[in-house]
């Protein structure tokens, strides 16, 4: 019989980053398959956040409720685009290694229906950055995995 304090199904970004979320109790991921090999290894995009250069997080939070169809739920949302730029500067300091301007900024262009270039990315590879960035991350603060 295993016993842990938190269980997190799932080893893909968002599981990963739950499990760093509660790292002070004794966690544990359950996973279908290893989580380097989760389905977030495939998104290619990136991650958007207004990180400045005349973005703010409203309009990141407007774009987002626009481009649900004004079917999101608005709170979370607000507290998603808030939250955005700290969490893409915190996968930055845990190793991420994020496309980069000529003048050294983390690079973000347009994508979907955004109306500013607010999506940083790490080529065409940034689930596969986040995912290993995270997975270290778990390793390091002792997470047990399933």
């Amino acid at each position: 019989m295993f016993k842990h304090d938190v269980i997190i199904v799932g080893g893909g970004l968002a599981g990963l980053r739950a499990a760093l979320a509660a790292c002070d109790a004794d966690v544990a991921v359950i996973s279908k398959v290893h989580p380097l090999r989760s389905h977030s290894v495939a998104a290619q995009g990136g991650i958007n956040a207004a990180l400045g250069n005349n973005d703010r997080w409203e309009d990141h939070a407007f774009d987002t409720i626009k481009g649900s169809d004004y079917l999101a739920d608005q709170d979370a949302v607000e507290v998603l685009c808030r939250d955005a730029p700290r969490r893409v500067i915190e996968m930055e300091h845990w190793g991420t290694l994020f496309s980069r301007t000529e003048g050294g900024k983390i690079a973000q262009r347009p994508f979907g229906g955004a109306g500013f270039p607010r999506t940083a990315y790490a080529e065409d590879r940034t689930g596969h950055a986040l995912l290993h960035t995270l997975y270290e991350q778990a390793l390091k603060n002792g997470i047990r995995f399933y």
